[in-house]
């Protein structure tokens, strides 16, 4: 592992971004001023606009209307009234700023749907971005939103946005064009972000308080481990800046409950760790190699989730065993495990319809078991027809250089079509046909042949064999990648 860095945010995200000429300041900005109480319990926002000022804000959550307070135009006495998630201004009756209060605990009591809960942990407090933060719908490729947070002493803020800069009064964070309605978290507290280096990128650790208490260290020291794990896959973190937000987790057998990836504003990933279980589970756990995994994809539509979560679980394996978490035959044996449990998972149904119905019918396993054998067949095809010049992780590099932009979904399709355009090849948009609407679980009988792998007759394992046409394969799949 790499000795753990920490440095301050704006120094450690500006060395990890490309180097070029710096972006181009948008013709309209507009500045958003947010200070919150040392209560955590109210948060007031001025916002300025450049430009044609809106006619309407929205909000990404529900919650945000029965938590709004004293929304009005700068000068102007008439207040405005949400409905739902959307706001109508009127015109403005002097100069464009309009302010507005949000009452946070009642977010919390009328908690409804869209966006994560606002809920305190400890004296720490975690918001959807949908709550409290009303912005115009859309913003022009000209417009942005720069956004200053005015924090109490001692207090910090993690957003999911890459911060402009550290001012002693607060932060500043450009807010880019992502959808608004995509859901994002904002952290405020008693807590130091700490900018955690690994290669090419920076993940922005922020631990809440709880009881018991997550030693902050340990966990950057945690995430480091895995975001340099994750970045075997082409030498680098996927996304120059990712907001990494550690909660304390409730009592469990597992050392990380729970756990996702958001991408709101810019992509995230947030922890639920139990504090009770021993340190070496921790470091030996899956879940964050599977959550940074999910950045080497754009943002993929729920009703493809067999993409993303596919990729996560094939590479969780693969990773972990370059890292030497897992023997090579640790990784195979896990990966063929959870093959059959998702080859017996739900077989009448085709991928599409286990995916649609995944929470309803409980599909998970076959969700993203079938979806990791396609990456696997994916891998195993492109490395056989070019004699391992081209792999999954050639494909995905190339995928980074052009489309991970956090302002763009994707579905399967036009990811897997976009794929092969970047491989010259078939191989995605042929897999796709041939699985994604139909009942059968993918035969890796192919694959495991060439791979010299043997299914165990009778007790259902797996074993290496010493020599197979595909063994240097086999063998490049679970190595980290020579650098091109």
């Amino acid at each position: 592992m790499r000795p753990l860095r920490l440095c301050p945010a704006v120094g450690c995200l500006l060395g990890a971004l490309s180097p070029g000429a710096p972006a181009a300041e948008p013709l309209h900005l507009h500045h958003y001023e947010v200070t919150l109480d040392p209560q955590l319990s109210r948060i007031q926002v001025r916002a300025c606009f450049s430009g044609e000022t809106p006619r309407r804000l929205v909000a990404g959550s529900l919650d945000a209307a029965s938590a709004l307070r004293e929304a009005h135009w700068s000068g102007g006495r008439r207040p405005a009234e949400p409905n739902g998630p959307e706001l109508r201004l009127g015109p403005a009756p002097g100069e464009p700023c309009f302010l507005y209060e949000v009452d946070v605990a009642a977010a919390r009591r009328h908690h409804e749907k869209g966006g994560s809960d606002t809920r305190h942990y400890g004296q720490d407090l975690v918001t959807s971005l949908g709550v409290w933060f009303w912005r115009p719908e859309e913003l022009g490729p000209e417009e942005d939103i720069e956004v200053h947070f005015t924090l109490p002493p001692g207090f910090g803020v993690s957003a999911p946005w890459p911060p402009l800069d550290h001012a002693a009064a607060g932060v500043r964070f450009r807010v880019g064009h992502s959808p608004a309605d995509w859901p994002a978290t904002v952290a405020f507290g008693h807590f130091q972000e700490q900018a955690v280096e690994v290669p090419g990128g920076v993940l922005r650790v922020s631990v809440l308080d709880g009881s018991p208490t997550l030693h902050a260290l340990e966990m950057a020291s945690w995430l480091q481990g895995a975001g340099t794990t994750a970045s075997t896959v082409y030498g680098r973190l996927p996304q120059a800046s990712v907001q990494v937000i550690v909660l304390p987790g409730p009592r469990s057998d597992d050392p990380v409950p729970s756990a996702y990836v958001l991408r709101g504003g810019a992509p995230a990933a947030h922890f639920l760790v139990n504090p009770r279980r021993p340190r070496q589970e921790l470091l030996a756990d899956w879940t964050p190699i599977h959550e940074l995994s999910h950045l080497l994809l754009p943002q993929v539509r729920s009703e493809d989730a067999w993409a993303s979560e596919g990729l996560a679980s094939y590479y969780q394996h693969v990773l972990r065993a370059r890292a030497g978490i897992l023997s090579q035959a640790e990784a195979w044996g896990q990966l063929h495990r959870g093959f059959e449990l998702g080859r017996h998972s739900l077989p009448g149904l085709t991928l599409a319809e286990a995916t649609e119905r995944m929470y309803s019918a409980g599909s998970f396993l076959r969700v993203y078991w079938e979806g990791a054998a396609l990456w696997l067949l994916a891998d195993y095809r492109l490395r056989t027809a070019s004699d391992n010049q081209k792999s999954l992780d050639t494909a995905l590099e190339a995928l980074q250089g052009c489309c991970l932009s956090p302002s763009r979904g994707w579905s399967a399709a036009d990811l897997f079509a976009r794929l092969d355009e970047l491989t010259d090849t078939v191989v995605f948009t042929s897999l796709y046909r041939e699985h994604v609407n139909a009942t059968p679980f993918p035969d890796l009988t192919p694959v495991y042949q060439g791979l010299g792998l043997v299914v165990d007759v009778g007790g259902g394992g797996l074993s290496l064999l010493e020599s197979a046409p595909g063994l240097g394969l086999r063998e490049a799949i679970m190595s980290v990648p020579a650098r091109r």
